[in-house]
């Protein structure tokens, strides 16, 4: 079997614009995936193409050697936005040799170590607690028993984020929209001085709504100094949080082991993370108590399955980053049945959100009391619609932090 073609397609998913690849077999096999690359879809795109040359003719199962190729022989190695294009290459070869055997992808990777995979959802925060606390009511309410809120005040206030066809981010229930905080604001500047009493005036809020069996956990975005993070964590203690994700920027691994080892809520980090060479940086000082590599960003299957042996040997356990389409929740999926140290899955989860990924993907995901059911189809397990997709044509993001 040998690679005839690369394609890829844009299509605009909520919040954010899906790259879907498919990658072509002269034995009539057809790989798909997706990554997200949310303010740079375009040059994800053309480095996908360019990549294309180096794949026309080659053994699409000879998947570890095409991706050490792909890493090693650009020169310039490493970052998220290098192995970016790679990770949704390698997870369509999956794909391929997944449907090439009729066997799902996590039976490739070991078989299952669970049949349902527990999910959390975003809820936005609003532009105070009494909404949060509405939002967190609406979250159980469609079945979830695990949410995740972007820092409030940082994000999520009232101000909707526009995201093209006359929807907003509370459509689709995305938590990282503009708060009151200057969305370029840096860490090192100085906030108001009551502004961690506040944050966590939100989060008793939403702990007295949904009870104390519901998990709450906040992402910070990298947003604070390592003393403002230390302040951080003190106020939200008395909360019980599943975890804090990111508080301090993601350079600094240090800064980050300092704040992990002051909290009593356990840290999280790795989204940005790219390969396991970043990820042995982080769990090699233990300064995290959860790993969160993202599938489509860290290189794909293989290196997150990597990163997750390091992670068991320091017994932490995988929360994938995953606020992505279809694709790159199954991906997710597959790899969250294959570890055995994973905790929960990361997804947006509202109705909106739900209803168009359900549109652009058959069979659907089946969602079932705060999990997601294994797929029981080859590779993947599931087709992309195409016309589906043609009603949802790209269009560019902003950014911020």
């Amino acid at each position: 079997m040998k690679i005839t073609d690369v394609r890829v397609i844009l299509t605009l998913v909520g919040p954010r614009n899906s790259i879907f690849v498919f990658i072509d077999t002269d034995e009539g096999i057809t790989g798909i995936s997706e990554t997200v690359y949310k303010r740079r879809s375009k040059s994800v795109e053309a480095t996908i193409l360019d990549l294309k040359r180096s794949l026309i003719g080659k053994d699409p199962t000879r998947i570890e050697d095409i991706f050490e190729k792909m890493y090693r022989d650009s020169f310039f190695v490493g970052g998220p936005f290098h192995t970016t294009p790679m990770s949704a290459i390698e997870i369509a070869l999956w794909d391929i040799v997944g449907k090439s055997l009729n066997a799902p992808i996590y039976k490739l990777l070991g078989g299952p170590t669970r049949d349902q995979i527990p999910v959390y959802c975003h809820c936005p925060a609003g532009a105070t607690p009494e909404m949060f606390a509405e939002n967190a009511t609406a979250c159980v309410a469609r079945g979830y028993q695990a949410m995740k809120v972007t820092l409030p005040i940082f994000y999520g206030a009232a101000v909707k984020l526009e995201l093209g066809g006359g929807q907003t981010d509370q459509t689709f229930g995305y938590s990282g929209s503009h708060g009151t905080i200057e969305p370029s604001h840096k860490e090192t500047e100085i906030l108001e001085p009551d502004i961690f009493k506040r944050i966590a005036e939100f989060f008793a809020a939403a702990r007295q709504a949904v009870g104390p069996k519901v998990h709450l956990a906040v992402d910070c975005h990298g947003r604070l100094s390592t003393a403002n993070a230390k302040c951080l964590v003190e106020a939200l203690e008395p909360y019980n949080l599943l975890f804090i994700e990111e508080p301090v920027p993601p350079e600094n691994v240090e800064a980050l082991s300092e704040v992990s080892t002051y909290s009593k809520t356990p840290i999280a980090t790795g989204e940005r993370w790219s390969t396991v060479y970043d990820a042995r940086r982080f769990l090699g000082r233990r300064a995290m108590a959860i790993a969160q590599p993202d599938v489509v960003n860290c290189g794909g299957l293989a290196q997150a399955k990597k990163i997750a042996g390091m992670a068991e040997a320091e017994y932490v356990p995988l929360a994938p980053h995953n606020p992505n389409g279809p694709l790159a929740t199954l991906a997710s999926i597959h790899l969250a049945a294959a570890i055995p140290n994973f905790l929960i899955l990361e997804t947006i989860g509202s109705e909106a959100d739900t209803a168009l990924q359900a549109e652009l993907i058959h069979p659907a995901l089946e969602f079932r009391n705060g999990d997601i059911v294994l797929p029981k189809g080859p590779g993947l397990g599931v087709e992309l619609d195409l016309d589906a997709c043609a009603k949802y044509p790209y269009e560019p993001f902003e950014g911020w932090r």
